[in-house]
């Protein structure tokens, strides 16, 4: 039977209708939300009138927006461990397991997510409830946030019910899911393309609005200082949104793993990150302690030694991401040795050791020897997948290792983990290509911020220093012109301190270079330690350019100020004589 919408929402807060959501969910949040709404009027009576209104908003905003978040967060799960089941299915079917045991087996595996516990739920219908498992696919797969996963029960109660076999089923369905897969990975690369655009184009009319915003002072008295804030937390504002966006609804495709086993390029990451860390801290409270440099050059030249632990990730990631290209066929040629040798593991290792893979060959020879001298097996492979880096690799070799335990077919399960993992380094290329698209337009729109920023922030400076010096010359001479020129034109709101302005703007170039930063690997999906050299990138963008563009401004433009205070002044003094 098919839900609605609404209905799948509510399913998946554990809800059976509407209605029980409404009862037990809603009302009560409506309710303490007008309880909180009467106290503020009764009780809060300095409060700004709108306030207490703030609360409704917040409480029903709640009750719609919540369920959604909560529906895209498991859609977004579901989707990116989609290709590890079908995978692992795939593989453990080969040892011609019951549909049961494949249950039990997913329902077990707590790194596929929201997976695992569909697995639990189809389990318990047809145990429990004795529906099935054919009824029981069809109930989990109306409530399921994932059209691919939905679609793959569908057409697993399907099967069921005509009996076909659940190896050659899987078999088949391998190509199936993953072609879903890749368009559901090829569409989360088409929303990244549409936020970095939108992000850039908000960027910079926010850099236009604030550009015509630092006017404000010259024309209706507005403290510049409270411009440059609310341009601040505007940029601040979008930033924070942008990257809860990508992080919460884009499928994450992590390159380095995050077991508590580190390998060598790992390891010396945080070793000097530990190292550079204090350093760049300590170095940078001097430089703002002495006020010798720039603001922004005080956080550019502090923080630069945090530049070699982004530099060393990005090495380790490159090294990875080799060693992910080199994977498929090592693990092929495994599989069909392995299958030759009737599922000697250790031999079939020996056996390829005259072989060159590449970036794997040490990995493959530490494998061989923590296996023959008879350590525990799982561990092993743990370790190999732990030395690699790989997030990849240690996903897909732990269900190598255990199909093959289980008895499965070597040379097929091999032949099933190197064709999906394939199909992987072709999206993740697309993926990288992506970053570095989103990576030029992230720093074209930095400088283009920065540029109208400070160019704005220098003319609305000259332009008070032009306008002052006449207004100064005619209150000092008094008269009816003079109050009159003070009451439009007041001294106070043509005073600029262009270095507090500077420093808003730093703290804006501070803030957008860091999340800037961290997107870019959200996107590619690398070290967040690699984010730095990003960062310090960004960071040397905006110092120069907070140097070069008042000192390109003052060279343009002197004898044009020069000119005008030369002949606003004697005439403005004429004038009110």
């Amino acid at each position: 039977m098919a839900l609605s919408k609404a209905e799948k929402l509510v399913a998946n807060l554990g809800f059976v209708s509407v209605q029980q959501f409404i009862i037990k969910f809603a009302m009560p949040i409506v309710l303490m939300c007008s309880i909180f709404f009467i106290m503020t009027f009764l009780f809060f009576t300095n409060l700004p009138r709108f306030m207490p209104y703030l609360i409704i908003v917040f409480g029903l905003g709640f009750i719609f927006l919540y369920p959604v978040v909560i529906y895209e967060k498991r859609k977004t799960e579901i989707n990116e461990n989609i290709h590890l089941m079908i995978t692992y299915a795939g593989t453990i079917s080969t040892a011609d397991i019951q549909r049961n045991l494949l249950f039990k087996r997913l329902s077990e595996k707590k790194r596929f997510g929201e997976i695992s516990e569909s697995a639990e739920k189809i389990l318990y219908f047809s145990k429990s409830w004795n529906l099935g498992y054919a009824a029981a696919c069809r109930r989990v797969s109306a409530i399921t946030p994932s059209r691919i996963f939905g679609d793959f029960l569908d057409r697993f109660a399907v099967m069921m019910d005509f009996g076909e076999d659940l190896k050659i089923f899987l078999n088949d369905e391998q190509d199936a899911v993953m072609d879903d897969f890749s368009a559901e990975y090829n569409k989360s690369l088409e929303n990244i393309k549409m936020l970095q655009e939108v992000f850039v184009s908000i960027t910079i009319a926010v850099a236009f609005i604030m550009s015509i915003a630092l006017l404000l002072p010259l024309i209706a008295g507005t403290p510049i200082d409270f411009v440059v804030k609310v341009s601040l937390m505007s940029v601040v504002l979008i930033d924070i949104v942008l990257f809860v966006l990508v992080y919460s609804f884009i499928p994450q495709d992590r390159l380095l793993h995050t077991l508590p086993i580190k390998s060598e390029g790992m390891k010396k990451i945080e070793r000097n990150f530990l190292i550079f860390l204090p350093i760049s801290l300590v170095f940078t409270a001097v430089l703002l302690y002495a006020d010798v440099l720039p603001f922004l050059f005080n956080f550019a030249v502090g923080l630069s030694p945090l530049m070699i632990v982004g530099v060393y990730a990005q090495q380790e990631e490159n090294l990875v991401f080799t060693r992910d290209k080199a994977f498929p066929s090592f693990i092929r040629a495994l599989g069909a040795a392995i299958e030759i040798k009737m599922g000697a593991i250790i031999s079939s290792l020996h056996a390829l050791r005259v072989h060159d893979f590449g970036v794997l060959n040490n990995l493959a020879v530490n494998l061989y020897r923590r296996l023959r001298l008879g350590n525990d097996k799982y561990k092993s492979w743990l370790y190999y997948a732990a030395e690699s880096g790989s997030n990849l690799i240690y996903h897909f070799s732990q269900i190598f290792a255990e199909s093959i335990y289980l008895g499965g077919n070597a040379e097929k399960i091999g032949e099933i983990v190197s064709k999906n993992f394939l199909r992987l380094i072709s999206l993740r290329k697309l993926r990288l290509q992506l970053a570095a698209s989103t990576r030029g337009a992230f720093y074209g729109s930095l400088v283009g911020f920065c540029s109208a920023a400070y160019i704005s922030a220098k003319i609305t400076q000259m332009l008070a220093v032009m306008f002052s010096s006449p207004l100064d010359a005619l209150q000092a001479d008094g008269g009816v012109m003079a109050s009159v020129i003070g009451s439009i034109a007041p001294t106070e709101a043509l005073s600029v301190n262009m270095q507090q302005i500077t420093v808003y703007i730093g703290i804006m170039v501070l803030v957008h270079s860091i999340m800037s930063a961290l997107v870019i690997k959200i996107i590619d999906g690398g070290d967040v330690y690699a984010c730095f050299f990003d960062f310090i990138v960004m960071l040397w963008i905006g110092a120069m350019l907070s140097y070069l563009i008042p000192v390109f401004m003052n060279n343009l433009l002197p004898s044009f100020t020069q000119n005008l205070n030369a002949s606003v002044l004697p005439s403005a003094v004429a004038g009110a004589g």
